[in-house]
C-alpha cells in the first residue's frame, strides 16, 4: 500500500529505492532520538530567526573568504574555521529545533509539515540554480574570450565558490523552516531519546516542530 505523503507507488518503486527510503526512515529517527528533545530553550520564533541569522552572517564570511581563493591558498585556515567551528554546529542546531523536517522521509510528516517543507525546498532550488550562474560568468568574464589559459588559481577559486554556494542553498530549507517556526506549546513535545521511543507520530511531530504555516 503506497503511503499518502508518497508521490511514488510502491509498485513502481525498484528494490535499491525501498532500501534507501528503510536507511533514510531509520537515520531520521536516529537523529529525533539523539537531538529531538535538546535545546529546549531555542524552540521558539525569536531565538530560531537569532539562529538563522548567525548562520547566514558565517555562511558570507565562509563565501568571502572562499572568494580570497582566487588570490591566496591562505584563505583555507579561516574557512576551515569557520566551517567546522560555527558554521556546522549552528546548523545542526537548527535541525534539532526544527527536527530535521528539512531531510525527513515523506512518511514521517503530516500534509503541513510536508507542504512547508516543499515550499522551502523549492525556494532552495531557486537560489541553488541561479547561484550556479555566479562562478561560471565570473570564468567567463575572466577568460574575456582570450586564448591564454585561465590560471590554475582563479579555476581554484572558483570551485571553492561553487562549493560554497551549493552549501548555503543545501541549507536554505533548514534556515526556512527554522524562520517559519511558531512558539510552541512545550506540552505538545516528544521525548524522543525515551527507548521506547521508535517513531513520532505525525501529528506530534507537527505540533512539535509548529512549522505548519509561512506567517511572519
Amino acid at each position: 500500500m503506497n503511503h499518502p505523503n508518497s508521490a511514488i507507488p510502491e509498485s513502481a518503486k525498484p528494490g535499491w529505492w525501498r532500501g534507501y527510503e528503510g536507511w533514510q526512515a531509520k537515520s531520521h529517527e536516529k537523529f529525533l532520538r539523539r537531538w529531538g528533545s535538546r535545546f529546549p530553550r531555542l524552540r521558539n520564533r525569536a531565538s530560531a530567526r537569532r539562529l538563522v541569522v548567525a548562520l547566514i552572517i558565517t555562511w558570507v564570511l565562509v563565501l568571502a573568504a572562499s572568494i580570497a581563493a582566487f588570490f591566496t591558498m591562505w584563505f583555507g585556515l579561516p574557512f576551515i574555521v569557520l566551517i567546522v567551528g560555527v558554521f556546522l554546529p549552528v546548523l545542526y542546531v537548527l535541525r534539532a529545533i526544527t527536527l530535521n523536517v528539512s531531510d525527513a522521509p515523506a512518511a514521517a510528516l503530516d500534509e503541513i509539515q510536508l507542504s512547508t517543507r516543499n515550499a522551502a525546498r523549492s525556494l532552495a532550488y531557486t537560489a541553488l540554480w541561479v547561484g550556479m550562474f555566479v562562478p561560471y560568468l565570473l570564468l567567463i568574464v575572466i577568460s574575456n574570450g582570450a586564448d591564454d589559459s585561465v590560471s590554475g588559481q582563479v579555476v581554484y577559486g572558483a570551485g571553492m565558490l561553487l562549493i560554497v554556494l551549493v552549501i548555503g542553498a543545501t541549507c536554505l530549507p533548514t534556515c526556512l523552516l527554522a524562520w517559519w517556526l511558531n512558539d510552541p506549546d512545550p506540552e505538545d513535545y516528544v521525548v524522543y531519546d525515551q527507548p521506547e521511543y521508535t517513531h513520532a507520530p505525525p501529528h506530534e511531530t507537527r505540533n512539535a516542530t509548529n512549522t505548519g504555516g509561512l506567517d511572519q
